[in-house]
């Protein structure tokens, strides 16, 4: 009896240590995952402050993929292409505006991108550190995130804040100062591809 017990107990621990060698030799065996980020599931947010109306805007049209490599994160990395000129803040004369040569010049610069160059762990996030090219200027940015991956998608959830200047927008008024500050906001999912 005493036996028996004792090989019951022997067993439950063989197949836990099986079971979890196992677990580990498929996530060491996993290899870098590529997801195409959905811009009908995604969102690009951004604030801007001025003394009489701030402009809370999206941006409706972008594309991208992230690779997704847990156990190297070197080997993961961010691009997306962001259309300039999609921005939409609900005032169609203000967005006319900010798609002028005095903010985003979109006629001559209408593409935004993001390529990352290194991502780190932080904790429960992940730090991403990129080059952001915007209005024909490129500017390393550090942008905290959290990853989620689930069955078939991943999401990242991430915001910056930016000064407008670092990237020549340049442009004041007398009676309505613009902040050289904006936030971006994001929320990415992407499926596998």
């Amino acid at each position: 009896m005493h036996s028996m017990r004792h090989g019951g107990r022997t067993r439950a621990v063989v197949g836990w240590v099986l079971g979890w060698t196992m677990r580990l030799a498929i996530g060491l065996g996993q290899a870098a995952e590529r997801y195409r980020i959905v811009p009908q599931k995604s969102q690009f947010q951004f604030k801007g402050y001025s003394l009489l109306a701030n402009a809370l805007g999206t941006f409706h049209r972008f594309s991208g993929e992230i690779v997704a490599d847990v156990q190297q994160l070197n080997a993961s990395h961010v691009h997306f292409v962001i259309e300039a000129a999609s921005l939409d803040t609900a005032n169609a004369k203000r967005d006319q505006h900010l798609r002028s040569k005095d903010f985003l010049f979109v006629e001559q610069y209408p593409m935004i991108t993001f390529t990352s160059t290194a991502i780190t762990r932080d904790g429960l996030k992940y730090v991403v550190q990129g080059d952001l090219e915007m209005r024909g200027v490129t500017k390393r940015v550090t942008i905290p995130v959290t990853v989620e991956q689930r069955h078939d998608e991943i999401v990242v959830q991430g915001g910056v804040s930016l000064n407008r200047r670092d990237f020549g927008i340049q442009y004041n008024a007398f009676f309505n100062p613009v902040q050289d500050a904006v936030d971006v906001t994001f929320t990415i999912i992407g499926v596998k591809s």
